[in-house]
C-alpha cells in the first residue's frame, strides 16, 4: 500500500482547519453584510447598502473558497490527483495575491508581504517536488490484492494449478 507522505498529511490537515475557520468567518461576514445591505437599503443609507452588499459577495467568495479549501484537505489525505491540482491553484493564488500585496502599501508591506510569501512558495516547491508528483500521479491506490483459492499450497510461478490429489484414507 502507498504511504502517505508526512508533509502531504500536514498540508492536508491544514486546509482541512483553514477551510473550516474560512467557512465560519465567511458566514459571518455574509450574515453581517447582508444584514447591512438590508437595513442600509430600507433606511435610504447608502454607505451602509453599498458596503453591506460588498461584504455579502467576499462572504458569498469566502464560502466557495473554504468549501474549495476542505475539498483538497480531504482529497490530499485521500491521495487523489485532482486534490493535489486544487492544492497547486489554491497555492498559486496565494502567492500571486501576497506579491500583489507586497507591492500595494510602502515598505512595512513590502517587508510583511515578503516574509508571508515564503510559506507558500515553500508549499508550492513541495508540491512540484518528483516524489510528490509521483505520489498523486499513481494516484494514491494500493496495488491490486492477489487472491489464492487453495489453502494448501503455496502460490507458485507456474501458470497452471497443482493437481488435485485424492483424500487421504
Amino acid at each position: 500500500m502507498n504511504q502517505r507522505p508526512c508533509g502531504i498529511t500536514a498540508l492536508g490537515l491544514v486546509y482541512l482547519i483553514l477551510g473550516v475557520l474560512s467557512l465560519l468567518w465567511s458566514l459571518i461576514v455574509f450574515g453581517f453584510g447582508g444584514v447591512s445591505w438590508l437595513t442600509g437599503s430600507l433606511f435610504g443609507a447608502n454607505v451602509m447598502a453599498s458596503s453591506g452588499g460588498a461584504n455579502v459577495w467576499a462572504g458569498a467568495l469566502g464560502i466557495l473558497a473554504a468549501i474549495v479549501q476542505v475539498a483538497a484537505g480531504i482529497g490530499l489525505l485521500a491521495l487523489r490527483p485532482w486534490a493535489w491540482v486544487l492544492a497547486l491553484i489554491a497555492v498559486a493564488v496565494t502567492v500571486i495575491q501576497g506579491i500583489i500585496g507586497m507591492f500595494s502599501g510602502g515598505l512595512a508591506a513590502f517587508c510583511c508581504g515578503g516574509f508571508g510569501v515564503l510559506l507558500p512558495i515553500a508549499i508550492l516547491a513541495y508540491l512540484l517536488s518528483p516524489g510528490i508528483r509521483a505520489t498523486f500521479r499513481r494516484g494514491g491506490a494500493p496495488p491490486p490484492v492477489e487472491v489464492y483459492l487453495s489453502t494448501d499450497t503455496f502460490p507458485t510461478t507456474d501458470p497452471e494449478p497443482p493437481p488435485l490429489r485424492p483424500p487421504d484414507p
